[in-house]
């Protein structure tokens, strides 16, 4: 999430030249490390042994892992900015005296998405082999040729809202504030999210998370306060 911070104010940059002051380009650093500090990653690289990690290098092959994680990661993260860089500007972007609406653009968005989505279930249905799932319930001896809506519930319906909601609000956060203030609290986001979950499994709280939590805090301040 924070790398698509990055990119999605490099985009911004590039596609609708947006500069970001030297205080927000050092914000922007500080929240790229912030969810390795959060969750201890930072520490664990910092403390292990460097002969183990010699040893796991030489099985692993490196090219590899280069090509299908590194560079895939990279680029979805690029796309991921490029497109928020375009929604920013097809939202913030005024004909005469037309204005987007951010909630006609969230439904523009959902028609492809399902238009996309009924394509690849047709597809899927001319393939028996992907619609065979294993299921230990109802068919302990074998495998079911399941549908598309089976096992589905009034539960289901949740996440979908939950999901479209959070569609329209990202829809109105890029009309208002742009796409970089989205990566801002996405990560603030992560880390309530983190910290709700520590209560609520009576865990106290790591000193990693306190300082990155802090420093979250300070990057998104020093972002706000300090524009070019």
């Amino acid at each position: 999430t924070q790398m698509k911070t990055l990119s999605a104010a490099l985009c911004c940059y590039l596609v609708l030249g947006k500069v970001q002051s030297p205080m927000q380009l050092l914000a922007l650093a500080l929240l790229s490390i912030t969810p390795w500090i959060f969750e201890g990653k930072l520490t664990k690289l910092m403390k292990k042994d460097q002969t183990e990690a010699k040893h796991k290098a030489s099985e692993v092959d490196l090219k590899r892992r280069f090509i299908w994680g590194i560079v895939p990661c990279l680029g979805a993260t690029l796309l991921s900015g490029l497109a928020g860089a375009f929604s920013q500007r097809s939202l913030q972007m005024a004909v005469g005296s037309m204005k987007r609406n951010a909630y006609f653009y969230s439904a523009e968005i959902s028609l492809c998405t399902a238009a996309c989505l009924f394509v690849s279930m047709g597809v899927e249905s001319f393939d028996p082999r992907k619609r065979k799932v294993e299921t230990i319930k109802d068919n302990p001896t074998g495998v079911k040729d399941a549908k598309y809506f089976d096992y589905w519930s009034w539960k289901t319906l949740i996440p979908i809202t939950v999901k479209a909601t959070g569609g329209i609000l990202t829809a109105l956060v890029h009309k208002n504030s742009g796409s970089v203030m989205k990566g801002f609290s996405l990560v603030l986001g992560l880390v309530i999210s983190a910290l709700l979950q520590t209560a609520l499994d009576g865990k106290d709280l790591a000193m990693s998370q306190i300082f990155g939590t802090a420093l979250i805090l300070l990057s998104s301040w020093l972002h706000f306060t300090s524009p070019p």
